[in-house]
C-alpha cells in the first residue's frame, strides 16, 4: 500500500491524482481535514483517513508532502512551519517497517543553504531551516530506505490561483485574462510537474532504494521574461512590467534550478522541459 501525507495540499494532491489514474496498489491519503478529499470520484483502490491514524509500518512506501508551498502561507506560519515538519517527520520515522520506503518531499532551499551558507544553519529561514534538519535525520539513519527529493519549482492546473507568488498570479490572468503585472527583472527558474515527479519516484522504487537526496528537475530549466513572450502570443495576455519586487520568505533567487544530474543514475530521464510543463498546465487553465 501506499500512503500520501498532505494529501490536499498542492503537491500532495496533485500526486495523489496521478497515482489514482495509472496505478491499481491500494492508495490511502491522510490530511487533517480527509472531508476535504471525499468530493472527488476517487477510484475504488483509493480511500482517505484522518492523519491522527497514521502509522508509516502499515505502507510500503510512504509519500510525506506535508508543508507550506505558497510563500505567504510559509511566511504565515513562520517558525511553527519547524515544528509541524519535525512532528510528522518523526512520526514516519519512529512507526517505519521493516519494509517501509519513505519519500520526504524537500526543497531546492536546502541544496542552495548548504552550497553558499555551509554551517549557517541559525541565519536560514524556518521553510529551509526545516528542510535541512529533515535531511540531516535522514542521513543519520542511513541504513532506512529514505529518499528527500529536492522540488525546485512546480506546476500543476490544480495550483491555488489565489497565490501570492509569480507562478499562481501567471495562472490567474491567464483564467479571467486580466493583464499579468510583474516586475521587469528576469530570474531562471525549472518546473516540474506531476509526470515528472512520480517518473523520479518510480525510478527510486524501482531500484534498490538507498538513502539519498536527489533533486527533481527537467529537460531544461525557464527564463521568465522569454516564458511571458510565449505567454503573450498564446493566450494574448497583456504584460504590464510594473510591479515592485518583495523578497520572498524563502529567500530572494535570481536561477534557482538544479545543477545535480543524479537522479539518471536511476534512470530518470525527463521528457519535458519546464516551458513546456508550464505551458501545459497553463492550456489546462485556459480550457478549463
Amino acid at each position: 500500500m501506499i500512503a500520501i501525507l498532505g494529501a490536499t495540499g498542492y503537491i500532495g494532491r496533485s500526486l495523489a491524482r496521478t497515482f489514482a489514474i495509472d496505478h491499481e496498489m491500494p492508495l490511502v491519503l491522510f490530511a487533517r481535514n480527509p472531508a476535504a478529499l471525499a468530493n472527488e470520484p476517487w477510484p475504488a483502490h483509493v480511500s482517505h483517513r484522518s492523519l491522527a491514524d497514521f502509522q508509516a509500518g502499515d505502507f510500503g512506501l510512504v509519500i510525506n508532502a506535508i508543508g507550506a508551498g505558497d510563500p505567504a502561507r510559509v511566511a504565515k506560519l513562520g517558525t511553527e512551519i519547524l515544528s509541524v515538519t519535525q512532528a510528522w517527520d518523526e512520526r514516519v520515522l519512529a512507526t517505519m517497517g521493516q519494509r517501509t520506503r519513505y519519500m520526504f518531499l524537500s526543497s531546492g532551499a536546502v541544496h542552495t543553504a548548504t552550497s553558499e551558507q555551509p554551517g549557517a544553519v541559525g541565519v536560514l529561514a524556518p521553510y529551509t531551516s526545516s528542510k535541512l534538519q529533515a535531511e540531516i535525520r535522514h542521513r543519520a539513519m542511513a541504513d532506512r530506505p529514505i529518499l528527500d527529493i529536492r522540488v525546485f519549482g512546480y506546476a500543476d492546473a490544480s495550483i491555488d490561483q489565489g497565490g501570492a507568488f509569480f507562478l499562481a498570479e501567471l495562472a490567474r490572468s491567464v483564467a479571467t485574462r486580466v493583464p499579468f503585472v510583474t516586475t521587469s527583472q528576469d530570474m531562471v527558474r525549472d518546473y516540474a510537474g506531476a509526470s515528472e515527479l512520480r517518473a523520479l519516484i518510480d525510478c527510486w522504487s524501482a531500484s534498490t532504494p538507498v538513502n539519498q537526496a536527489l533533486d527533481l528537475y527537467t529537460k531544461a530549466p525557464l527564463s521568465k521574461l522569454k516564458l511571458l513572450d510565449v505567454v503573450a502570443a498564446r493566450y494574448g495576455l497583456n504584460i504590464d512590467y510594473s510591479k515592485s519586487v518583495s523578497e520572498s520568505p524563502t529567500g530572494a533567487k535570481a536561477v534557482y534550478a538544479p545543477a545535480s544530474r543524479a537522479a539518471a543514475a536511476l534512470g530518470y530521464a525527463p521528457t519535458r522541459d519546464s516551458t513546456e510543463v508550464v505551458l501545459a498546465m497553463l492550456d489546462a487553465i485556459a480550457s478549463a
